[in-house]
């Protein structure tokens, strides 16, 4: 019987939103807090205005010449120092998130289908699996969550380690051509996770959810029976058009919008 994969990206993916982006609400409320101890309440800054600026550039330029934990890092340091942000309200900002009913519906099939279920982001597991648990799905997952680790440090300063640190021997940040076209010091690269995920399985049946650009690479790594789905409007689709990069896939290319439209597609048995 062939074993049976789901791997899915987890931001803009399983869930809308993306969990590190969704803190920046919170970045808002400090701010105007700041304002109205300072007696500048009268001049709050609207929230486009604060999302445009909302870090200072010096951090938001770390990215992408390093990688993303590298950029989360200098954020949580610059949240606790300068806004006296605390880690638990960062955590509890993020219980805040939701996972939609159609994605539910479409994991809760898979499940009952016989697949094993992954996620593979270049998040961090400590974000990912308190939002997982907050929506009833961290099960489904348990030990199969492939990300940079998010931790709290002895200072109580939030932390992520990169996913190489723990997963490579020369500990060194993976250089994939597609992963660091992307960025400079990729902290992971979603083809060699998915390369040993799949190794020395004889028979396989793989769903591959993705949205992002390094969501491409895995699928170099598919075979025609495989499901390659892509979301619409996000930054994989576009990337696969400009760059032409659909004919380098095997598998079959579908797109979704929602849980229930991935289901629809795949053919169980």
């Amino acid at each position: 019987m062939a074993s049976k994969f789901a791997i899915f990206d987890f931001d803009a993916t399983i869930i809308n939103d993306n969990s590190d982006s969704y803190i920046n609400e919170l970045l808002i409320e400090k701010h105007h807090a700041n304002r109205e101890r300072q007696g500048r309440d009268h001049d709050k800054l609207s929230a486009v205005d604060l999302r445009r600026h909302i870090l200072p550039y010096s951090i938001e330029e770390l990215y992408p010449v390093y990688n993303w934990p590298t950029r989360m890092n200098a954020a949580f340091r610059y949240m606790a120092e300068d806004l006296e942000c605390t880690t638990n309200e960062i955590l509890d900002k993020l219980k805040e998130i939701k996972v939609n009913e159609s994605m539910k519906q479409l994991i809760s099939n898979l499940v009952q289908n016989d697949y094993q279920l992954f996620i593979v982001s270049d998040a961090n597991k400590l974000f990912i699996e308190l939002i997982l648990d907050q929506n009833g799905l961290l099960d489904k997952f348990a030990g199969r969550i492939f990300s940079n680790e998010g931790f709290i440090a002895e200072n109580g300063l939030l932390k992520i380690r990169p996913f190489y640190l723990d997963h490579k021997e020369d500990k060194l940040p993976y250089n994939c051509v597609y992963c660091c076209e992307d960025c400079g010091q990729p902290s992971i690269c979603k083809r060699e996770v998915v390369k040993d995920l799949l190794k020395n399985v004889s028979s396989r049946k793989v769903v591959y959810v993705g949205d992002g650009r390094n969501d491409f690479c895995p699928a170099l790594d598919l075979k025609e029976s495989d499901y390659y789905f892509v979301r619409r409007g996000f930054n994989l689709e576009k990337y696969l058009e400009d760059e032409n990069l659909l004919g380098k896939i095997k598998a079959n290319i579908k797109f979704w919008s929602s849980g229930s439209e991935i289901l629809n597609q795949i053919k169980f048995g």
